[in-house]
């Protein structure tokens, strides 16, 4: 069982480059889709291809694996090193129910592969938790999307 974010990450590169002013509605957009499957190879409807997994390895340290079988980026494990609460206007989960938007982040490599020296977590939709987890099932997924 995992404890913290399990996420896809999608590649906006293209998007952010000919679009720079579409990119921040990506995540309370995307929000409102419950992808089928974790390993989807693109997230409709945007099409956005897959760039890699984020997850928490054993000792607790957020990994982002950018070494998908179409590119071979890099990996870096992070730690944090800054942190603001999300806009008290930011989106609070899917259909606008649920907790608030989760912290943007700074994160820094503790050791990486490819380069990899940071990690940035903006323009939150979603994905704060519930305050406890009485009356949630023995396990439940909180949804969220970043930038």
């Amino acid at each position: 069982m995992a404890i913290g974010a399990i996420a896809t990450l999608y590649d906006a590169t293209c998007l952010a480059s000919t679009f720079p002013s579409l990119l921040a509605f990506i995540p309370p957009v995307s929000l409102q889709f419950n992808p089928t499957s974790p390993l989807q190879t693109s997230l409709a409807p945007s099409n956005l291809v897959v760039s890699g997994q984020h997850y928490f390895d054993s000792t607790g340290t957020p990994i982002f694996d950018l070494d998908t079988t179409a590119k071979k980026i890099g990996t870096i494990a992070c730690s944090k090193q800054a942190g603001v609460n999300a806009p008290s206007d930011a989106v609070s989960g899917q259909g606008g129910v649920g907790n608030g938007s989760v912290q943007w982040l700074k994160l820094v490599a503790k050791r990486s592969t490819g380069g990899l020296q940071e990690v940035y977590r903006i323009n939150t939709a979603g994905g704060k938790p519930p305050a406890t987890c009485v009356g949630e099932e023995a396990n439940f997924e909180v949804e969220y999307a970043a930038e």
